[in-house]
């Protein structure tokens, strides 16, 4: 079977929050991807597929992911308290480790890719020290991740890690009691949250299925006015 792998390498920049010291250590990373579509050679729907997973999660790099602040569950209160009116992204993991972010990365873009499309490798070069990750898994579904969101507390706010849902959020939360799991729940729900964190992407499909008429495999959209909406919603999380 034909098929056309697609790279991109995208330099980002990490806050990573020290558990121990409550020191905030910046990273300079470079992390490329690979993307694959299998019979994507004279397949029209392929190469729109493939088109649509590569401007997502170029999206996800470079206006969600870069300059976020990540921490664990152990840092919540810290965040809110200090970083809550701050416009960085929260990524929140099990554990502070490039290889934990990497597997995380890795089972988020494989969620909002289409069903003949996945990721095939991700990898992280630290460019301080020169150092570098890659992981791979070619086994849809097997992560050595928690599969519901118990990690993150006893009442969270979704059903589902952020690596499994299919929007552009990298964080999580549990509230106090089932009380204010509920008031929160049902706070996302008026402000149309959820609408909110897939809007990108909704345009980003539209943007594709309108500019590729006829693809040519491997041509890719340029997708600037997309990126010009910024829909990053803003809602966090938390009570006031």
């Amino acid at each position: 079977m034909k098929s056309l792998r697609l790279h991109k390498m995208v330099p980002i920049k990490l806050l990573l929050v020290n558990p121990e010291s409550r020191y905030l250590e910046q990273k300079d990373y470079e992390i490329e991807f690979s993307i694959h579509t299998e019979g994507i050679e004279g397949d029209p729907q392929g190469a729109i597929s493939q088109n649509k997973g590569f401007q997502k999660i170029s999206y996800m790099l470079e206006d969600i992911i870069n300059n976020s602040i990540v921490y664990t569950p152990e840092q919540i209160e810290l965040m809110e308290k200090y970083f809550a009116d701050y416009d960085n992204n929260f990524f929140v993991i099990p554990m502070i480790r490039e290889t934990m972010i990497l597997e995380c990365l890795h089972c988020k873009f494989n969620t909002l890719v289409d069903e003949h499309t996945y990721i095939d490798f991700i990898s992280l070069k630290d460019k301080t020290f020169n150092l570098g990750y890659t992981y791979l898994n070619d086994e849809h579904g097997d992560y050595d991740l928690p599969v519901d969101n118990s990690w993150i507390g006893e009442f969270p706010f979704w059903d589902k890690p952020w690596w499994e849902r299919y929007d552009s959020t990298t964080f999580d939360n549990t509230g106090k009691d089932s009380i204010e799991q509920e008031i929160v729940i049902k706070d996302r729900k008026e402000k149309q949250v959820d609408s909110l964190t897939t809007m990108v992407f909704d345009e980003i499909d539209k943007n594709i299925e309108r500019s590729l008429g006829e693809p040519k495999s491997g041509e890719i959209v340029d997708l600037e006015e997309i990126r010009k909406i910024k829909t990053k919603a803003k809602w966090k999380p938390t009570l006031v």
